[in-house]
């Protein structure tokens, strides 16, 4: 009888990670990020999980072009108004950088070289993909919590984010670790930092006009039915641009 010691220990990781998330919610992860960076290095460290830190070109590209289309397809349907530069845009991206830089790597190194890795060396690439992705989209209910998003688009949040959790498995089960940072930084920035379409102050004015449900209201368009399906794509895409390759997550750091 197998005893699964790495998926427990991904367990009892993820409990901590969600405390963190919880605890230090009201302060908007200034506190919550470097704690995770720095335990999700220790964890790695103590178990000796095989990393590899790959490239970051792909998973830059991928959403780039991902969430530029989402965008985009609101421009031109009359969902958000772009308007110009932002008094401050250059505070406002040199804060972005700083802060998406801790987001990608806390969250990746937390959830895809920690918690997918753990499970993926004992049970392979789809459970773990799946089990860190629910996980992934659970312990972002703190923040819909805070920013008071509404059941309809809370349940299509989950589901984004749900699929974004599979689909950077995918970029760091082929690509690496900075690969999935690489793409959560890139997402994250043009999104809130780049268009202020969500909680953060970002360098260019958008104006909301259609329905939370295309424009993902405070939350921003992974709340939205629009960056739903631009996920949903994203997911076999992924797997065709490496479809010649074979997952590897087996070289270590």
């Amino acid at each position: 009888m197998r005893l699964w010691p790495k998926v427990w220990a991904a367990l009892l990781f993820y409990l901590f990670i969600g405390l963190m998330v919880v605890f230090f919610s009201p302060w908007a992860g200034i506190f919550t990020y470097p704690l995770v960076i720095l335990a999700s290095a220790l964890f790695i460290l103590a178990l000796r999980l095989r990393v590899r830190m790959g490239g970051f070109l792909a998973g830059s590209v991928a959403a780039a072009l991902c969430m530029g289309l989402v965008i985009a397809f609101l421009a031109i349907i009359g969902a958000i108004l772009i308007g110009p530069l932002r008094n401050g845009y250059v505070y406002f991206l040199g804060i972005g950088i700083a802060i998406q830089l801790l987001v990608g790597l806390g969250e990746e190194m937390s959830f895809r070289a920690s918690i997918f890795q753990c499970i993926f060396d004992e049970a392979g690439f789809w459970p773990a993909a799946m089990l860190s992705a629910a996980g992934f989209a659970v312990l972002h209910l703190p923040s819909m919590s805070l920013l008071g998003v509404g059941v309809e688009s809370g349940l299509v949040a989950l589901c984004t984010i749900f699929l974004a959790g599979v689909a950077l498995a995918l970029l760091y089960a082929y690509g690496g670790l900075l690969n999935a940072i690489a793409f959560h930084f890139t997402w994250n920035f043009i999104e809130y930092n780049i268009f202020n379409m969500g909680p953060l102050e970002g360098a260019i004015s958008v104006t909301k006009i259609g329905p939370d449900i295309l424009t993902g209201g405070a939350f921003g368009p992974e709340a939205s039915a629009v960056g739903l399906v631009a996920v949903a794509l994203l997911i076999p895409a992924i797997w065709l641009y490496y479809r010649d390759h074979s997952i590897s997550t087996k070289s270590i750091i």
